[in-house]
């Protein structure tokens, strides 16, 4: 329950293996979910007749805030490690 009370008032209280599972958890939904976009992408332009060509340079947002968002988790993830690694009760368990 203390875990609990600890995630939702923003106290630290995942430990650096923990932040390795939430960062694998993350890049996992994030390929599922671009495997998900990507793919509708493509049936919708199947069904219409647009060819993957003239489709092709709208890849590029797609990736570039795809890679923003990796970017963006990825540092809040080390922080959190710094934070944890600083603070009180990591040294104690030392």
């Amino acid at each position: 329950m203390e875990t609990i009370i600890n995630f939702f008032t923003l106290r630290p209280t995942f430990t650096h293996f923990g932040l390795k599972v939430v960062w694998y958890l993350y890049l996992l939904n994030t390929v599922v979910q671009t495997y998900t976009n990507v793919s509708s992408v493509f049936q919708v332009l199947a069904q219409r007749g647009v060819h993957i060509d003239l489709w092709s340079p709208n890849f590029i947002p797609l990736l570039l805030g795809l890679v923003a968002q990796l970017v963006l988790v990825r540092l809040m993830i080390e922080v959190a490690a710094i934070v944890i690694s600083g603070s009180p009760t990591a040294r104690a368990e030392r």
